[in-house]
């Protein structure tokens, strides 16, 4: 044992002897301890690997889904500006109808982003990203936590504002079921207002004030609530792309 050797040099008073033993032990020690950390390094990045494959994985899918909702967004938004010139148009036709009394309806339902919140948290709290040290990717994934935080807060708090289009619209909407904003995600509403609500005569909307009036606040609040997909598919993509290159 090297401890033993150095106490029998010491009792011999052989001091080069001594001295030579005193490098081995430290030059082993530094060795191990180089070894530990070596070990833990690999074990680290082993870890980082699965965070960033499943973080990149989860943004893929979730890509996917933001595209799909902006463009459903986009299209009822698009359907509602189209609204006005319907209302306006005394000989509407009935399939005009039915495609105003469908945007209308769609307000209804908000498309709220299906979040995959594994990847997101383990790449936060693993310390995956304090490790990798790219301030861009930390950045970005700082932008996906507020923008799920903002969403929480629009979803919740936005509601009440519709009550005053609604007032102004329900007079000329014939109902089969009571009104139920639905916050359906990816899940299917139970069932969209689509089914359940229709035009009134037109007769009695054709150039109606109050219902032009609340068409146009119904688009103005629909615009502004309803969560901003452009911006949440521009941090998905950004995450994936600076994830995407530390990987290995």
């Amino acid at each position: 044992m090297p401890f033993r050797r150095v106490a029998e040099h010491l009792r011999t008073q052989n001091w080069a002897a001594v001295a030579i033993d005193f490098v081995i032990v430290v030059v082993g020690v530094y060795i191990g301890l180089q070894a530990n950390d070596w070990k833990q390094q690999k074990l680290e990045r082993e870890s980082d690997q699965r965070a960033l494959a499943l973080f990149v994985d989860e943004l893929d899918v979730m890509m996917v889904e933001a595209s799909d909702d902006l463009n459903t967004v986009t299209a009822n938004l698009e359907a509602l500006a189209l609204g006005t010139e319907i209302a306006l148009n005394c000989d509407a036709s009935m399939e005009e109808r039915r495609r105003l009394a469908t945007a209308i309806a769609n307000t209804l339902v908000w498309r709220i982003p299906d979040i995959r919140p594994s990847g997101l948290a383990e790449i936060g709290n693993s310390g995956t990203l304090h490790r990798l040290g790219n301030p861009e990717l930390s950045r970005a994934v700082g932008t996906l936590n507020q923008e799920i935080k903002g969403m929480s807060d629009s979803t919740d708090l936005i509601g009440p504002q519709f009550d005053r289009a609604w007032a102004m619209l329900l007079p000329y909407l014939e109902l089969s079921a009571p009104i139920q904003l639905e916050r359906s995600g990816r899940r299917l509403a139970r069932q969209h207002p689509s089914e359940y609500m229709s035009l009134a005569p037109h007769a009695s909307l054709c150039n109606a004030q109050e219902f032009l009036l609340g068409l146009s606040l119904l688009t103005d609040y629909y615009d502004s609530s309803v969560y901003s997909f452009d911006a949440w598919l521009r941090g998905l993509r950004t995450a994936h792309e600076l994830a995407a290159s530390e990987m290995k």
